[in-house]
């Protein structure tokens, strides 16, 4: 005689379905609490990005008078007067941006997004320190003013754009073809008030444009290794 398996009770059936049923709902209740929680990360995060922004615009504005710390006076202090900061090298203005992309473009994480605190600190460890009285509010200004740097969907989040170079000289053949077209000759209808003023404009850019692809040829020189890193054949 072969016994048979008992068949399973309808009231376990009934109660397994149930606790499944309240785990998926929990489960539904998680993820949305996840989601509403990055949401509200990424607001403070963007809510700090913009507070940097603007104590360093405000601070370009109207430089405050208040005490220094020992690592603050250490910065502010000119090239080659700071005795104590042994081989770390002071960074100031543009070179600021630039050293940090170098330094990015060199590693192995190149290709992808970084936390603006994260290539701060690259460049503090790098042996560099920046010449302001707020360094990282300093740093997130000139990194947002690279050419070759590029915010993502994410607050403080950037990524070196690796197009960014050709996409300029693009742009440069484009605005030189309108300068010729605006500086032709005119006729005898056209307003030489509005010509002048249309060239003026493309001229701006155009200086505008030619000092960003210049910026981002030095910022971009990378070797075969660099390349590699970032995937490229």
């Amino acid at each position: 005689m072969n016994p048979k398996t008992p068949k399973t009770s309808s009231r376990l059936v009934r109660a397994a379905t149930a606790e499944r049923s309240e785990l998926n709902r929990h489960r539904d209740r998680l993820i949305a609490r996840r989601d509403d929680l990055g949401t509200e990360l990424d607001e403070v995060e963007r809510a700090l990005v913009e507070i940097d922004e603007r104590a360093a615009l405000l601070d370009r504005i109207a430089p405050h008078s208040a005490p220094l710390s020992g690592a603050e006076n250490a910065a502010a202090e000119p090239l080659g007067q700071v005795p104590h900061l042994g081989a770390a090298e002071v960074l100031r203005g543009t070179s600021i941006r630039e050293t940090a992309i170098r330094l990015l473009a060199s590693s192995s994480d190149a290709g992808r997004p970084m936390h603006y605190k994260q290539l701060y600190e690259l460049l503090l460890e790098s042996g560099f320190i920046v010449a302001a009285k707020d360094p990282l509010a300093a740093f997130l200004t000139q990194l947002s003013r690279s050419p070759v740097m590029r915010k993502t969907t994410k607050a403080g989040i950037y990524q070196i754009d690796f197009d960014a170079p050709e996409r300029l000289r693009r742009r440069l053949a484009e605005l030189q073809t309108e300068l010729r077209a605006v500086t032709g000759n005119p006729t005898a209808t056209e307003d030489l008030a509005a010509i002048r003023r249309r060239r003026e404009k493309v001229l701006t850019e155009v200086v505008q444009v030619e000092r960003a692809l210049e910026e981002a040829a030095r910022v971009l020189v990378l070797s075969e290794r660099d390349e590699s890193a970032r995937g490229v054949a």
